[in-house]
């Protein structure tokens, strides 16, 4: 249970390609944005890949950096506690989690790694694929993951019995001329409907995954003509998934409905690829981030996009607080979106210009559209008062 303190602290904590944690306090009155990371000490090798609470309480916040180093920051003190690299495999982490306390890693060449004291529980989960591109934990089971990647299809993990999958799932049957269907998953959401996943992918596939039936998909179809790169699900409805694209595209589906295949409502705003997702456990609300460098949030229901905040870097993933009291923080529908940033202003004086310039253009089209039609009028008569003259 969070405390009154914990519900005015920063609610949503950004990970970004820059390496800067950065924490947003959503507040009716105005946003409070903090950049927990010194700017000029950063390179390209600390941009922050995943992001996760450390715990039940969300004290801790956990981070894996593209060179494989693991940070905690501590939401109660404002800094980093722990900060610590791992070497296992290559490339940067994917994803991160904690099963019973201890950490969970998972890097890009596929290396599954829970790192006990007692010894590291290491899953090569990639088997014959190209590499892995997202890890998530069962939130019923912490000891139960689910893997995919470029030509690895989805897979289910048993921390406990990490030598074979529980799940393996099955492609789908060769397309109409004959040529096997590309696998890449590019993320993974585990419904309220236990045992039944769903999962992106690159090649614009939606599937849905009941493995108490089949290892092949029961469904199965395609979103737009881009790349899909981010999977929530709703905590209200088991058959509700957010999936967003790769050209700002964020669709709401529901896989019970009369039309599955057709989003159910669309979110608009977006000006670059939706990185990560994230719905809000208490009020029907989704928070998501995009490279275009902002913070949205949209109500569920209506499709209406509430808040916007422009945050200055390219934005790769965030966690949000469970509890947070979305109806006092954020704004009504009735309200504007709110920039704090002077974004907005600025935008508005150069629109403003812009508008200025145009009229005076007109002005002066409309002007020399006058003078031609005078010189041509003269041209025409001048001939008659000469005929009259003689």
């Amino acid at each position: 249970m969070l405390s009154d303190s914990k519900l005015k602290d920063f609610n949503v904590f950004i990970g970004a390609e820059t390496g800067i944690l950065k924490g947003v306090n959503l507040n009716e009155q105005y946003v409070i944005k903090k950049n927990f990371h010194n700017v000029k000490a950063l390179d390209r090798e600390q941009e922050i890949t995943a992001i996760a609470w450390g715990d039940e309480e969300e004290t801790e916040v956990l981070m894996g950096l593209r060179n494989q180093t693991i940070k905690i920051f501590d939401t109660d003190v404002k800094a980093f506690v722990s900060s610590r690299k791992i070497s296992t495999g290559s490339g940067p982490i994917v994803s991160i989690g904690r099963v019973d306390g201890v950490t969970l890693t998972a890097v890009k060449s596929g290396q599954i790694t829970l790192w006990r004291q007692s010894g590291k529980v290491e899953i090569n989960a990639l088997g014959r694929g190209e590499f892995l591109s997202r890890m998530r934990q069962d939130p019923y089971s912490q000891n139960i993951v689910a893997t995919g990647g470029k030509e690895s299809d989805l897979r289910l993990w048993d921390l406990n019995r990490p030598a074979v999958p529980t799940f393996r799932a099955k492609n789908v049957k060769r397309d109409m001329l004959d040529i096997r269907v590309p696998v890449w998953v590019s993320d993974i959401a585990f419904l309220n409907d236990l045992r039944c996943i769903a999962v992106t992918s690159r090649h614009r596939h939606i599937r849905l995954y009941d493995i108490r039936q089949q290892r092949k998909p029961t469904m199965s179809f395609e979103y737009g003509n881009h790349a899909n790169t981010a999977i929530s699900t709703t905590n209200t409805c088991g058959s509700h998934v957010f999936v967003g694209t790769s050209i700002g595209r964020m669709g709401l589906f529901d896989f019970r409905g009369k039309n599955p295949k057709m989003p159910l409502r669309s979110f608009k705003g977006f000006a670059g690829a939706v990185r990560d997702i994230v719905v809000n456990a208490s009020e029907p609300y989704v928070f998501s981030v995009s490279l275009d460098r902002f913070l949205r949030a949209h109500h569920i229901y209506t499709g209406e996009l509430l808040y916007k905040e422009y945050m200055k870097s390219r934005l790769n993933c965030l966690v949000a607080r469970k509890k947070t009291d979305i109806r006092s923080t954020l704004p009504t529908t009735r309200q504007k979106i709110r920039h704090t940033d002077g974004w907005e202003e600025e935008e508005r004086e150069e629109e403003e210009e812009e508008e200025e310039e145009e009229e005076e253009e007109e002005a002066e089209a409309e002007e020399e559209m006058c003078d031609i039609q005078e010189s041509e009028s003269l041209d025409r008569i001048r001939p008659v008062t000469n005929s009259l003259l003689r």
